[in-house]
C-alpha cells in the first residue's frame, strides 16, 4: 500500500473542504479504510460525527459540516435566501427541509429548524449552492425558496419577506416559468402571483 500517495490525496481533500474530511469522501476517492484511519490518527484529526473528522486548526463551514453529517437535508427558507444573497440577515438557526417521515434525533440535537416536506416535493428545486466559505451544499433554488416563503408568509418577518421578493425580481438569474411550474405543482399559483404581482 502506497500510504504516501493516499496521504497526498487526503491532504488535498482536507484543504479543499476547510479542514473537514469524511470517510465517504475518502472511499469515493479510492482510499482504503485502513489508510484513511491511519491518516486520521497520524494527523490527529478530531471526530465530529460518524465518519466525519476535522483537522486541529480547522474553522469549519457550519453549512458544509451539517451537510456532511446529514446528506439528506436540503437548506431551505431563510437559509436558502441567505445562500442566494436574498437576505440581509444571517440565518440563526439554520433551516433545512427533509422528507416527511425522516426521523433523526441527532439532527434535532443540532439546533436547526426542520421543515418536513411531502416526498414528491422534497427534491423539487434542489441545487448545488456555494456557502460563504466556497463549499458546495444542497439548497433549494431561488424559485422554490420564493414558493416556500410565500407558503409561510404569515410566520415570516414582513421586512425579510419583502426584501426576498424584491431581491428575486431584480436578480439576473430569475426564471419566472420555473417559478410558475413550482407554484402549480404546490397548488399555490394564485398566492404566488398575488405576492409577486405588485413587484412585476
Amino acid at each position: 500500500m502506497n500510504f504516501g500517495y493516499y496521504t497526498q490525496s487526503l491532504d488535498q481533500a482536507v484543504d479543499e473542504c476547510d479542514g473537514v474530511i469524511t470517510f465517504a469522501q475518502a472511499a469515493e476517492a479510492g482510499v482504503p479504510k485502513d489508510a484513511f484511519y491511519r491518516y486520521v490518527k497520524e494527523k490527529g484529526l478530531k471526530k465530529q460525527g460518524r465518519g466525519i473528522y476535522l483537522s486541529k486548526d480547522a474553522f469549519p463551514d457550519e453549512f458544509a459540516l451539517l451537510q456532511a453529517r446529514f446528506p439528506k437535508v436540503i437548506f431551505s427558507h431563510d437559509t436558502a435566501l441567505f445562500l442566494h444573497g436574498m437576505s440581509e440577515r444571517e440565518p440563526i438557526p439554520l433551516s433545512v427541509s427533509v422528507e416527511s417521515g425522516y426521523n433523526s434525533p441527532s439532527l434535532k440535537d443540532q439546533g436547526v429548524r426542520i421543515y418536513y416536506v411531502k416526498p414528491e416535493w422534497h427534491g423539487m428545486g434542489a441545487s448545488d449552492v456555494k456557502t460563504p466559505d466556497g463549499n458546495l451544499v444542497r439548497a433549494y433554488d431561488k424559485e422554490r425558496t420564493i414558493c416556500d416563503m410565500i407558503r409561510r408568509r404569515a410566520s415570516t418577518d414582513v421586512t425579510e419577506f419583502n426584501y426576498a421578493l424584491k431581491s428575486y425580481i431584480s436578480s439576473k438569474g430569475k426564471d419566472l416559468a420555473r417559478l410558475s411550474e413550482y407554484a402549480r405543482t404546490m397548488n399555490m399559483e394564485s398566492r404566488v402571483w398575488d405576492a409577486m404581482g405588485v413587484l412585476l
